[in-house]
């Protein structure tokens, strides 16, 4: 999903998995980077969060929401999508949930470009 300002489009073009057959090509969208630019990405877990139990998760209205907010962080949008997500499905997800949010945010400090991942692995 792409949102700038208050228009949110859902990018959802047809594509195969990558790694399962030979010369697979993803599927690329190159868009402008502009202050304000939120970029989420996630996998098929966030779209059938809830399916289980007769429900959907409306990402749109989740983010559209969360975009209302004072300049809300990647992490805070993340968050917040995952615990929908997981709430749908009573604490138990059916699939693995993985979310990616970027953010183009105006000049706040120092011009370092920072990024944060986590990984946890289960030992």
């Amino acid at each position: 999903m792409l949102a700038y300002e208050e228009t949110i489009k859902l990018v959802d073009e047809p594509s195969n998995p990558i790694g399962l057959y030979r010369d697979t090509r993803p599927v690329i969208n190159e868009v402008s980077l502009e202050k304000g630019l939120t970029t989420v990405i996630f996998t098929d877990g966030m779209i059938h969060a809830g399916s289980r139990y007769g429900q959907d998760l409306d990402i749109v209205s989740c983010l559209e929401c969360l975009l209302e907010e004072e300049d809300p962080t990647p992490q805070l949008i993340a968050d917040e999508l995952i615990q929908q997500a997981i709430q749908l499905d009573h604490g138990r997800p059916s699939d693995d949930i993985s979310v990616v949010v970027l953010r183009a945010t105006g000049n706040k400090g120092d011009n370092i470009r920072r990024m944060s991942v986590r990984l946890p692995i289960s030992t």
